[in-house]
């Protein structure tokens, strides 16, 4: 998927991060990294619309290099979550489900878990997810939420507040060879039965936004 140059590209913008820099260097990293993901993101189309980040960091409230130092492309993420591809020098991120839940959905997500039936879908999701080599986020919570005891048969799962699967591929050959595309689809079609199930019975918050 993506040649030599791309990481070439990125080992030098780790060493020149800075604008100017940036502007000059522009047309490689269209070349390299921007071109042959939205080459691949085509294939993905039964998966949703992909969205590209920005390569500037917003350094309005938080300070550091003007630049981000990888490639971020979101695909059919919405306000239930969705799917997501990064790369960078420390390697291949994919990634699909919801990141960062806002409380309400966490709440919903919570009251499903504790539903044996509904969470079946969920359990599902990530042992389908897992077969494909992706890893479930590790549960943040130290002890079982509110209203909810430790001896609850699926406590890891109320102890998540981040609600994805994940896998970081090192840096490897085949990233430059059309098997590339093949492992990352491959994932994310395995993380579908998550996202599907997110969509379903967390949906989006319903809190107004800040």
């Amino acid at each position: 998927m993506w040649p030599p140059e791309a990481l070439a590209f990125l080992r030098e913008l780790e060493d020149n991060n800075d604008s100017e820099w940036f502007r000059r260097e522009r047309h490689r990293y269209d070349r390299y990294l921007v071109a042959p993901a939205r080459e691949f993101v085509v294939k993905l189309g039964d998966l949703g619309a992909p969205r590209f980040f920005r390569p500037y960091n917003n350094l309005r409230f938080r300070p550091g290099p003007p630049l981000k130092e990888h490639l971020g492309v979101a695909i059919g993420y919405g306000a239930a979550g969705g799917y997501y591809v990064e790369l960078s020098l420390d390697g291949l991120l994919v990634a699909g489900g919801l990141h960062r839940p806002a409380p309400d959905q966490l709440e919903r997500f919570r009251l499903a878990i504790d539903d044996e039936r509904k969470a079946l879908g969920f359990t599902r999701g990530i042992a389908r997810a897992e077969r494909a080599g992706l890893t479930a986020t590790e549960p943040a919570l130290k002890r079982a939420p509110r209203g909810y005891p430790m001896n609850h048969p699926r406590i890891d799962a109320l102890r998540m507040r981040d609600l994805t699967v994940t896998r970081r591929h090192p840096l490897e050959p085949w990233l430059h060879q059309p098997a590339c595309d093949e492992r990352i689809r491959a994932q994310l079609v395995a993380a579908r039965p998550l996202v599907v199930w997110l969509a379903e019975t967390v949906g989006p918050s319903t809190r107004p936004r800040r």
